[in-house]
């Protein structure tokens, strides 16, 4: 195995009076994170051992924040199916957010030319219709309000530990949003909405049971790097501001989308035009290099959220 740890820099110290005094019951939470896998035949043995090696060294859960194949591949039941499969197979339960190769980009031609409202009602049914794929049950997950709980059974929170995570639905490709595509844009003005109403749930549920520290999943690399964000991310970089000023504690932000390992700072403050300390992202790596990262979630510590990368090989020889 090869493992490299990575941390960033020193937290306030009033921050961190604050944290240890609001978190002093919290215990250290080790999970596992991948992603943007698998896009090959190859690759499928390959994100089975990740996980069976994840598996036995103790994460309590699995995240794989989507895209389970590649975006030209075709969009069928059957890549869909065992996946599934794949997922059911393991020992403890799974957090599947659906990437935009899953459904959004099926109107590819090579990717089938299938309507991709389609193909995001069976990516639902096949992996949330059935309670034994995922398992989220045995996370006591908490689904959004109303009509959100049955139309977005892909979006949902739980609280672990102390730490309050948060799936939403967020897909590269723009977060789905096609102009020219009337029904795209219905859906994802829909599920946008969706999003943000749990977001500020998942805010009011934080206050409630006393949340030492948020991580919120979702599969697209909202590209905070740009000052003004694609149409898509607009409402979803605006809602993290919004976070940051509604929840007190320390926020990470785990996606995927690109493919590259990040782990830093992006979310600019408006008001000082300085990133937010609190707020910090980690992207997984993904195909053609098989490997995701351990998180450990340690409010009390100097760097709430320590990251180690996990490949099954050398990533050197991967990337040859």
């Amino acid at each position: 195995m090869y493992r490299r740890s990575k941390r960033l820099g020193v937290w306030p110290a009033a921050l961190l009076v604050l944290l240890s005094v609001s978190s002093a019951r919290a215990e250290t939470l080790r999970f596992f994170a991948a992603g943007d896998l698998p896009y090959f035949a190859a690759e499928t043995e390959q994100l089975r051992d990740l996980f069976d090696t994840a598996e036995a060294e103790g994460t309590p859960f699995l995240i794989h924040v989507g895209d389970i194949k590649s975006g030209s591949s075709p969009c069928t039941d059957a890549n869909l199916k065992e996946v599934a499969d794949l997922f059911r197979a393991r020992a403890v339960p799974l957090v599947f957010t659906p990437g935009d190769n899953e459904w959004t980009d099926c109107h590819r031609e090579r990717a089938g030319a299938k309507d991709p409202r389609e193909r995001l009602a069976r990516v639902r049914e096949v992996f949330y219709g059935d309670p034994s794929v995922l398992r989220l049950d045995r996370l006591g997950v908490v689904r959004g309000e109303g009509a959100d709980a049955t139309d977005y059974p892909e979006s949902y929170a739980f609280m672990r530990d102390g730490v309050l995570f948060v799936a939403l639905h967020i897909v590269g490709s723009n977060n789905g949003y096609a102009p020219d595509d009337p029904a795209a844009v219905a859906e994802f003005e829909a599920r946008d909405e969706a999003n943000l109403r749990l977001l500020r749930q998942a805010a009011a549920l934080a206050g409630e049971r006393d949340a030492t520290a948020m991580v919120i999943v979702f599969h697209a690399n909202p590209h905070f790097e740009n000052a003004r964000p694609a149409r898509g991310f607009v409402r979803l970089r605006r809602a993290l501001v919004e976070l940051m000023g509604a929840y007190p504690g320390p926020v990470l932000a785990i996606h995927g989308d690109t493919h590259r390992f990040k782990h830093d700072r992006p979310l600019i403050d408006p008001a000082t035009g300085e990133p937010f300390n609190r707020f910090v992202r980690t992207e997984v790596p993904g195909s053609p290099v098989v490997g995701g990262v351990w998180i450990n979630v340690d409010p009390r510590a100097e760097e709430p959220f320590g990251i180690s990368e996990m490949y099954p090989i050398s990533r050197d020889r991967l990337m040859q």
